[in-house]
């Protein structure tokens, strides 16, 4: 594939039509060119629509593939190990997608990279929490989030199940447990995503800022200073918790 034809799909995945003079000025090639590079992108899977007229022009259709990234060889490793790692996430969002992409990934690289990984795979490893609960509705969550969809879920509380109405505006993995933030009539709060029993997306959608606006205004509360004389030991065992924990003493 040329450079141009990466450069002309790039444009198309802005999500408008261009005319033919448009993508020719855009990329220092003639219009006639441009009409062959069309024709010759459709041949390769691309889902171009092309309009005739007065208003016409070329767009990208939904489900559009997206351009090939070209990787140095130090990159193309560690965007596999990323990926290895996000099979180690508990309920990922996207299903038995992250199962199979850095397997399909990897088959695409020379063989001499391939046999690089397969190395690598033996020495690099993610050993996490392997008891963490399931949580089988974090896909639905995530797709009322994407699609700013209120949901009702049935919730286990300490007092036992409640079923309620919340506008899903974001999710958060937290010590490999999924929280999903929400708005109700109490403001903000968050629910493990593992503790819903039951949950339905419902036709109506909401209006708010994003999860991290919504966090930065949220906690208005007032604070207080903790001090604390801590061991070598102690420090050891809080150093994840407590920031600064080398150099300090007091923390707000």
């Amino acid at each position: 594939m040329k450079k141009r034809h990466l450069h002309l799909i790039r444009l198309l995945n802005r999500g408008r039509r261009f005319t033919a003079d448009e993508l020719a000025i855009e990329t220092g090639a003639s219009v006639r060119t441009i009409q062959r590079d069309m024709l010759t992108l459709e041949e390769l899977g691309y889902p171009i629509w092309s309009v005739s007229g007065t208003g016409g022009g070329y767009e990208m259709l939904p489900n559009r593939l997206l351009p090939p990234l070209q990787l140095r060889e130090q990159e193309a490793v560690a965007l596999y190990l990323t990926l290895k790692w996000m099979k180690q996430i508990p309920d990922v969002s996207f299903g038995d997608m992250r199962d199979t992409l850095s397997d399909w990934y990897v088959n695409e690289l020379p063989y001499d990279l391939e046999t690089k990984i397969a190395q690598l795979e033996k020495n690099i490893l993610w050993l996490g929490n392997k008891t963490v609960p399931p949580a089988p509705f974090t896909k639905d969550v995530f797709q009322a989030v994407e699609q700013r969809r209120n949901i009702e879920v049935t919730y286990a509380t300490t007092k036992g199940s409640r079923t309620f109405t919340v506008a899903p505006v974001g999710m958060a993995l937290l010590d490999s447990k999924w929280y999903v933030y929400g708005l109700s009539e109490y403001g903000l709060r968050q629910y493990r995503i593992d503790r819903i029993e039951a949950l339905r997306l419902l036709d109506e959608t909401f209006e708010a800022d994003d999860l991290a606006t919504l966090l930065e205004a949220s906690d208005d509360r007032s604070g207080g200073t903790v001090r604390l004389n801590i061991t070598p030991l102690g420090r050891r065992l809080l150093e994840d918790v407590l920031p600064d924990i080398a150099e300090k003493n007091e923390w707000d």
